[in-house]
């Protein structure tokens, strides 16, 4: 499963969600994250809550899940898949691409509540 910022973000900040995130994560035997899932954690991170978290949460993700290095490959399935969706999600995201990109190539399911891959197969959402 990976693991999307969506859902790190809920984990982190402890909602009703994080918890159901954190059993997940739990019971998981392998967990993946990627280069976006990072950066998105550690901006978010350092604009909440300071550079310290930023880095604790950044170790924590990368003790816990196989990080999954952005290739040629990953980026341009991401640009077909962000060319595609942008019909259909006016706001859809080149980071949202990357992050399903990279799903697709480790063949496993993406962990998240972020409306922008409803409709999308191999998706779970938080709380549903």
């Amino acid at each position: 499963m990976l693991i999307d910022s969506f859902a790190w973000i809920e984990y982190f900040m402890g909602t009703d969600k994080g918890i159901e995130v954190k059993k997940i994560v739990d019971d998981t035997t392998i967990a993946y994250t990627s280069p976006i899932i990072i950066a998105e954690i550690y901006s978010k991170s350092i604009r909440t809550d300071g550079i310290e978290k930023a880095e604790e949460r950044k170790d924590f993700i990368l003790h816990r899940c196989v990080f999954v290095p952005a290739d040629e490959e990953i980026a341009l399935e991401a640009g077909k898949i962000h060319a595609q969706m942008k019909k259909k999600v006016r706001d859809f995201g080149l980071a949202d691409a990357f992050i399903l990109a990279t799903a697709n190539k480790k063949n496993t399911r993406i962990l998240t509540g972020d409306p922008h891959f409803k409709g999308i197969e191999n998706v779970e959402f938080l709380g549903e």
